[in-house]
């Protein structure tokens, strides 16, 4: 079985992966997760929940971490993973395992990231969550705006390097509020 769950940052991703994992490990069920490497060892919420993950910057080590008597994994930000290999992982081991998939759907030029619309289309159940607002505070945030400051002034442009992945740089914003780049 395959699970999406996705959202803008801060829309409460992490919280409900860190939820599914827990209710695995009170069905008595053997659970791994995995995450990018952007989190050290482990998945945290932001509300506080965490759990060990075994990051990894590839989907061939999380293949090659895999436990033989796994029943259920968790991957966090996997739109982070290169597209073609996390879709044929999940289409190779979904019927093995339950796979649940946490990450962000659309990257902040407004794009499908990563495989993520992909298997949201191949999931067995997909949950969209919705943040607040960074702009005008309603809870319809979809979209994670990148801005070049810290102080979420300036947003990016189509000409800026590559997308630097510290949180700081990024708040969720619904369409209305979002700036695309210039």
């Amino acid at each position: 079985m395959l699970e999406v769950i996705t959202g803008a940052m801060e829309a409460g991703k992490t919280w409900l992966i860190y939820k599914r994992i827990s209710d695995a490990n009170l069905m008595g069920k053997k659970v791994q997760v995995f995450a990018y490497p952007v989190h050290k060892g482990e998945v945290v919420s932001r509300i506080g929940f965490k759990h060990d993950a075994i990051t990894v910057p590839t989907i061939a080590e999380i293949e090659a971490s895999l436990e033989p008597d796994v029943d259920t994994i968790a991957i966090d930000d996997a739109q982070l993973f290169d597209r073609d290999d996390l879709l044929h992982f999940c289409d190779k081991w979904r019927n093995r395992m339950t796979i649940i998939i946490a990450g962000v759907q659309l990257n902040s030029f407004g794009e499908n990231f990563g495989a993520m619309v992909q298997l949201m289309g191949r999931a067995e159940n997909v949950t969209v969550l919705l943040g607040v607002c960074e702009k005008c505070k309603e809870q319809n945030a979809l979209v994670s705006q990148r801005y070049r400051d810290l102080a979420h002034t300036k947003p990016i442009t189509k000409d800026d390097p590559k997308i630097d992945l510290r949180k700081e740089y990024y708040a969720p914003v619904c369409w209305k509020c979002y700036q695309p780049p210039l």
